[in-house]
Parts: C-alpha cells; sequence; structure tokens
C-alpha cells in the first residue's frame, strides 16, 4: 500500500526494502522502480547510494518494526519526512538514532500515530478502492471471518503462511 501511495503522490524514485519474495513482486508490480533485499546487502547504504548520498525525501515504516523505524530515519535527508503506517505493538519505546537524526537539527519531520492520519486515511483509501485505482484483490492471501479475527491478527503478527493482507468477511 505505501508503494501505491508513493506512485499516487507522485514520488520520482521509489525504493522498496522487502526480503519475501511474493512481497517483492508486488512492489514491482504496484510501482517500485527498485526493490532492495534486506538480507542481501544494507539497505541504508543502499538507499544513499541510489540517492547519491543525500538519502530520500520521505520513508515510510510500514512494518511495525524498531529497526526499521531507525532505518527510515538513517535513510531520509536532512529536511526529509518519516511516516509511520507500522502498528508498533511492542516494547515501552521507539528509538530514534540520535546521530541519525542530526541531534535534533537535520529538520526531519516524524508523522506517526496508531495509523498515520486515522479515520481521514482510511477514507482516502477507501475512495481509491471505490475508483478502481487500487486493486485489493493482489495483496489478498487469506481470508477470515470477522469471529475469526483473532486468528488474521495473530499470522499477520507472526508473518505465516506467506500472509500478505486478511481479508475479513462481515457475513
Amino acid at each position: 500500500m505505501a508503494t501505491v501511495g508513493a506512485k499516487l503522490l507522485g514520488a520520482g524514485l521509489i525504493i522498496a526494502v522487502e526480503t519475501v519474495p511474493e512481497r517483492k513482486k508486488l512492489a514491482k508490480k504496484f510501482g517500485a522502480d527498485v526493490v532492495i533485499d534486506f538480507k542481501e546487502v544494507d539497505a541504508v547504504e543502499k538507499i544513499k547510494e541510489l540517492t547519491g548520498g543525500d538519502g530520500v525525501d520521505s520513508a515510510i515504516e510500514a512494518l511495525g518494526a524498531q529497526i526499521t523505524f531507525e532505518n527510515c530515519i538513517k535513510a531520509t535527508r536532512p529536511g526529509g519526512t518519516i511516516s509511520n503506517a507500522g502498528y508498533h505493538g511492542e516494547g515501552e519505546y521507539l528509538k530514534i538514532p540520535r546521530l541519525e537524526w542530526g541531534v535534533g537539527m537535520g529538520d526531519k519531520t516524524i508523522n506517526t500515530g496508531l495509523c498515520p492520519g486515522g479515520s481521514e486515511r482510511m477514507k482516502r483509501l477507501l475512495r481509491l478502492l471505490e475508483n478502481g485505482r487500487l486493486d485489493p484483490t493482489l495483496l489478498t492471501t487469506h481470508q477470515f471471518s470477522f469471529t475469526d479475527v483473532d486468528q488474521a491478527f495473530e499470522l499477520m503478527k507472526t508473518k505465516a503462511d506467506n500472509v500478505i493482507k486478511p481479508l475479513i468477511t462481515f457475513k
């Protein structure tokens, strides 16, 4: 979804960081110009290389993990923006790497929350679906009834069975 959003907003170079083969294919399909496998190379170094050492204008943290949050800060240029779309459900704190943040002087903006933009973001996503700008079936790998929603959340948490996105049905 982050790749689709970046493309629709007119991003120049779209870089996705992924290691799961199916997710790599989807990133390309949804508009990523480059897909970096973080198990093969240092993602931050590769991003810096691709951007002439500057870093990206905007980074989107979509996993909800401390390491990806830190890497987004490290990969973002001074004056850039980090948007957190991931759910950070564990740990007491999110740490900000002080030097890469510019010791507070790097003018990096961090937009975050449980779901940045909350209901307004969801309304925009629904409009994309309604207007045919996004095909959600490409992301849907599993289906659950609402009564089994806990199983869907567990699957997302463990990333088991090559899950990308589960679909919850209300019948």
